[in-house]
């Protein structure tokens, strides 16, 4: 499968990042991408798949579930952020795209899902990012009744508007997994970007059977260590290297820690370990 498939127009693209996922998997997110195709007044939209396993294994299973969607292999691990920056610069390069979704394997977004993505980003107002409201494990992190803003968005399933991208960028590739939807949110905030959860859009995403593996807990120490050090938390940043040298980390350079312009410094939140925010409950 390559770049020409249905929806060349189409105002929204859904990237998804693969590594090594199930044939289960992907069997529920193709049902739940088709459903939402199907729901009345859903948006146009495109489906693209960026493969990060060691080999195409994945690419006769998606030819049979997706046969029209685009499929890149590149034969490398590249990581969440960057395998997402390479389908966001394809997908804002068709000027008729308005927003891009990155959607994790695992997730299974309800049929209105991106609809209700799209009718938030609509809003009025200067929307960077909009993320969907994940269940049964919700993020405790605030945001408000009203507006609908919150803190940072996570990047489970999140829809990042052509303004955004044009302005902010996407995701600081040095973040190899873990915390780089942090950065990004932080920085759309910096830039005067309206970020929200738009509470309509459900994202099935269970992750209470998710083994806490060493390796796991190792790499989400080590970027947060690099979020400490990009906005100038030199304690944080040290507590966390700690940590993953505690899990039996291989040494590594400490990142520099930097000195944030002061919008960057007042919107960085270190107060609450790793959910960077204050909790709901």
């Amino acid at each position: 499968m390559t770049a020409g498939g249905p929806g060349r127009s189409a105002t929204l693209w859904v990237g998804v990042v693969l590594y090594e996922n199930t044939p289960r998997e992907l069997e529920r997110l193709c049902a739940a991408l088709q459903l939402n195709r199907e729901m009345p007044g859903a948006p146009l939209f495109r489906t693209v798949w960026w493969d990060n396993s060691p080999s195409d294994g994945l690419r006769a299973e998606l030819a049979r579930l997706a046969p029209e969607d685009d499929y890149h292999f590149q034969g490398e691990n590249l990581g969440f952020g960057a395998a997402h920056n390479r389908l966001m610069r394809e997908a804002f390069a068709a000027p008729s795209t308005r927003s891009y979704v990155c959607l994790n394997p695992d997730g299974i977004p309800h049929p209105r899902c991106l609809a209700e993505l799209e009718a938030e980003a609509a809003r009025p107002g200067k929307t960077g990012l909009v993320e969907a409201r994940l269940f049964p494990d919700e993020h405790p992190k605030p945001y408000g009744p009203v507006t609908h803003e919150t803190p940072w968005c996570s990047g489970c399933m999140l829809l990042v508007t052509r303004p955004l991208y044009q302005e902010v960028g996407g995701f600081d590739e040095r973040f190899f997994m873990y915390c780089e939807d942090v950065d990004l949110s932080w920085r759309a905030r910096a830039a005067g970007f309206s970020i929200r959860v738009a509470p309509r859009a459900l994202i099935h995403h269970y992750t209470v059977d998710r083994p806490l593996t060493p390796g796991r807990e190792r790499s989400v120490r080590r970027s947060a260590a690099l979020l400490g050090a990009k906005y100038g938390d030199a304690a944080f940043t040290r507590d966390r290297v700690a940590e993953y040298v505690a899990l039996g980390g291989e040494p590594f350079a400490w990142p520099t820690v930097a000195r944030p312009e002061a919008p960057l410094a007042r919107i960085s939140d270190f107060r609450h370990l790793y959910t960077f925010a204050e909790s709901r409950w």
